[in-house]
């Protein structure tokens, strides 16, 4: 009796949730039996599979251009079932939109890569893996950067959370990167030779200009966190309120540094705020606190200096809510844990991730890859965990799916850096003023930062700003006479009037600092054995 030939439908059914090893085994078989091409047999079997499974989870149901529940079979393309809806005539398949689209990979190769993705294995391991044990042979590192960023695209998409309670929000920067490019262009003016930074080399202007991208992170008292790239250069109150006001469900306080672009936000929606700045350790060292006060008498003391500094107004505040008295102050911080604690402890694994893990992030992708990190670590908040196992990846890989975000390869590979970015006007005065601040406070590598509050280079903004007592110290120096009985505006207004004003604020910006060197400048010191 002649045995019954295999029916591909059967082969299809049978292998459905086969692991991938065993998988491989059967059609291996079917196509000797069949006499048939094995990559013609498993490329069909696949594509049966992953239709079957995204059937069962509904995806394309619909149709994916209007909606409509109206649709019916269409013929087939390439072995695909297409769909072609009522209502706009649009055809599709289980495919259309997915990150499946024009890829013919077994789901638990998949599965292995995001797996993988989420454990940071390097490109190579990763193309080792998946010659060695899912017979991916002739698979180049091209091919899987290319995978794994379409998986990393596809998480950095995913809805971010809305945060409330008190949110701590500030930025950090991530030294702007050309890798992969052949051609290296200079994003702080033309006349400006954009060199390899092999070794590091420091920048020219600091964060303020061009040379950084800002990332402008948010956290809550839950863990949950919102991260996002503003741009390159300094953050402007209007990108930080289309970025993220949609993410603020009316937190009882927003806590941040003495940025100007927060206390705007604040204003304008009513926030309490609480401001520290960075500088706040050495503000309060600077007139005699104990940092590990031992004794009654020490503390006392050190409770005395915070009551002075904080009417003077020149340490952490609340602002946006009135007068409050140093014990209501003190009260309201202790109560609600209001610090910038999180954020900066956010802003160390976002390097590490950024610097280690991926080994820096050509800039033109750094939104996919700050999107990606948040989803991950919004993720670990959920579930009590970072996601590593395989179960794990089929979960999120689902969930993928069901968001249908997709990058294609061509999209990649067209991919420009389209990032805001200050004018060449800005640019040009802001290296006039950082030449003239290098000169007058006798250091090199001054750079302006976000907390310096020269956003606009106007110095009547940045004196208004000032607390009473820094401009009393000022007027002072200026030997203006009754100054303390004038009017604040009238004050500035005098002040404005002094010839050396600019040599005086450049000054005082300098004793705002922590170090007057950046951390970057000191590292390349560092690397090439400068002794400072």
């Amino acid at each position: 009796m002649a045995k019954k030939a295999l029916d591909l439908n059967e082969v299809i059914d049978y292998v459905a949730q086969l692991p991938f090893k065993d998988f491989y085994k059967v059609v291996r078989e079917y196509s000797n039996t069949q006499h048939t091409d094995f990559s013609d047999a498993m490329n069909q079997i696949v594509v049966s599979n992953f239709e079957q499974r995204l059937e069962k989870l509904e995806i394309n149901k619909n149709c994916p251009n209007c909606g409509s529940d109206k649709v019916s079979k269409y013929g087939k393309r390439n072995n695909i079932q297409v769909f072609k809806c009522k209502e706009c005539s649009k055809r599709f398949t289980r495919f259309s939109g997915t990150v499946l689209e024009k890829t013919r990979w077994h789901w638990d190769i998949w599965l292995k890569v995001l797996e993988m993705t989420l454990n940071s294995y390097s490109i190579e391991d990763m193309r080792q893996v998946l010659i060695n044990d899912y017979n991916c042979s002739g698979i180049d590192t091209k091919t899987i950067w290319l995978w794994r960023l379409k998986l990393i695209h596809a998480m950095s998409e995913m809805p971010m959370p809305l945060l409330s309670g008190v949110v701590q929000v500030d930025e950090t920067f991530i030294r702007e990167s050309q890798k992969g490019s052949r051609k290296l262009l200079s994003t702080i003016g033309n006349t400006i030779e954009r060199k390899p930074r092999y070794g590091r080399q420091p920048s020219h202007y600091g964060v303020m200009g061009a040379e950084f991208g800002t990332v402008v992170t948010a956290i809550d008292n839950r863990g949950y966190c919102v991260c996002k790239l503003s741009g390159l250069g300094k953050l402007s109150p209007n990108i930080f309120y289309d970025l993220f006001h949609e993410h603020l469900d009316n937190p009882s306080y927003l806590c941040s540094d003495a940025n100007s672009v927060y206390e705007e936000y604040c204003s304008l929606t009513n926030t309490p705020h609480y401001v520290r700045p960075s500088n706040f350790l050495k503000i309060i060292g600077n007139h005699g606190y104990i940092i590990q006060a031992t004794d009654d008498f020490e503390k006392k003391a050190n409770q005395k200096i915070l009551e002075h500094l904080y009417y003077e107004g020149i340490t952490d505040k609340i602002t946006n809510r009135g007068d409050i008295l140093f014990e209501k102050f003190n009260e309201i911080k202790y109560q609600y844990s209001l610090s910038l604690g999180r954020v900066n402890e956010l802003h160390n694994d976002i390097k590490n991730f950024i610097y280690g893990k991926m080994t820096n992030v050509s800039t033109k992708y750094l939104q996919d890859y700050i999107g990606y990190f948040t989803y991950i670590r919004n993720w670990r908040v959920r579930n009590g965990h970072y996601p590593t196992s395989q179960k794990d990846a089929e979960t999120i890989f689902i969930e993928i799916l069901k968001a249908k975000k997709n990058l294609t390869s061509t999209e990649v590979r067209q991919k420009e850096l389209k990032l805001s970015k200050p004018s060449p006007r800005y640019m040009k005065v802001l290296k006039e003023e950082t030449e003239k601040a290098r000169t007058v406070i006798d250091n090199p590598y001054f750079k302006f930062n976000e907390e310096d509050g020269v956003l606009s280079f106007n110095k009547r903004e940045y004196l208004l700003d000032l607390p009473k007592s820094r401009l009393y110290a000022i007027a002072k120096e200026c030997h203006i006479p009754r100054y303390k009985k004038l009017a604040h505006w009238s004050l500035v207004s005098v002040v404005l009037k002094q010839e050396n004003i600019q040599d005086i604020l450049y000054q005082q910006l300098a004793k705002d600092r922590n170090q007057l060197i950046d951390e970057e400048d000191l590292e390349v010191m560092k690397s090439s054995g400068y002794v400072l």
